[in-house]
């Protein structure tokens, strides 16, 4: 049987592993793990070391399976780490170092060990904030303020031209990068989904995911379409699963053209129709849809999809929708 070949994050991995102790080495693919200083596609630099070079307040790039995190470290006696607006990790991964900057762009960040002390207690109260209901909600109202229509033109500019296409085999490190930071799918499907379905030939390919991407290959927009059956639902059909558009391009016509993209490949695929189901109060999504030609689909398939999603533990109400090609 022929070798499976690794991923760039995969080869990453092995080659940080490898690194002396001491060696330093820009990474891009932790995601938002140190979100807001971190963002999806911005790199770290990092110094190779074990746990017992660290202190409170580094912050320490972990393998956590085969991803990469870069937590801050909170506590060494026992050791653990976090987020800086989330709980502490549960215990495991592998200290692969300490980073040492951040780089944004052409902009970098240093991390000097003074300012460890700083650093822990911004964490500290960051959590602590951000654990009161009251926060996050404040929070989401300052976030749509600032991506709405009054900053399209500005982030026009910010990000530049984006291009709608199908997904390939290529793009597997920009998926798994957009994924840490927006989707609650797991990175080990949609790997799995990218090699085995989506990212074949033309000829190959079953189902199909689509993704808007920047001049520098960063995925700012994603949405797949497949049938549910093998994930155990008995739905009929394919279904756009996974709709989600990055705030800095809201309002730039990412949803219409990647839902074009999905239903000119289902089409080519022989698709009769397309379906999606939405939650009931997202009402953004649903205009979307509706403006695209997909209508309410009857009672009864709506009651079958609500009751295969209940089945699973889901509690929100659905609308399905439905668009013939």
């Amino acid at each position: 049987m022929p070798s499976r070949k690794a991923s760039s994050a995969e080869v990453l991995l092995d080659v940080l592993e490898a690194l002396p102790p001491g060696h330093r080495l820009w990474v891009r693919g932790a995601g938002r793990s140190l979100f807001p200083l971190l963002r999806a596609g911005d790199s770290v630099r990092v110094m190779r070391c074990g746990p017992g070079a660290l202190a409170s307040g580094d912050v320490a790039l972990m393998r956590q399976g085969r991803e990469l995190v870069a937590h801050v470290v909170v506590s060494t006696q026992p050791w653990r780490t976090a987020s800086l607006l989330g709980a502490q990790d549960a215990p495991g991964g592998v200290t692969l170092g300490r980073v040492v900057a951040l780089r944004r762009g052409r902009w970098v960040l240093p991390l000097p060990r003074p300012l460890r002390p700083a650093l822990w207690l911004a964490q500290q109260a960051a959590s602590t904030a951000w654990a009161w209901p009251r926060t996050r909600l404040v929070s989401r109202g300052v976030w749509d303020f600032l991506f709405s229509g009054w900053s399209l033109p500005l982030r026009h500019r910010l990000v530049g031209p984006l291009e709608v296409r199908l997904l390939t085999a290529g793009d597997l490190d920009a998926l798994l990068a957009f994924a840490s930071e927006r989707l609650v799918v797991s990175p080990g499907f949609l790997r799995r989904q990218l090699r085995e379905r989506w990212g074949l030939t033309d000829a190959q390919r079953r189902g199909a995911a689509a993704g808007a991407f920047d001049a520098e290959g960063r995925m700012h927009g994603f949405a797949w379409v497949d049938s549910y059956r093998q994930e155990g639902l008995q739905l009929e059909g394919v279904w756009v699963r996974s709709l989600v558009v990055a705030p800095r391009v809201r309002r730039m016509g990412v949803a219409t053209g990647l839902l074009e993209c999905l239903m000119a490949e289902a089409r080519r695929q022989g698709e009769p129709r397309v379906l999606a189901d939405v939650d009931d109060d997202n009402t953004a999504s649903l205009r979307t849809f509706e403006r695209l030609g997909f209508q309410r689909a009857g009672e009864a398939l709506t009651r079958e999809a609500n009751e295969a999603w209940d089945a699973t533990g889901r509690s929100k109400r659905l609308v399905v929708v439905e668009r013939v090609l």
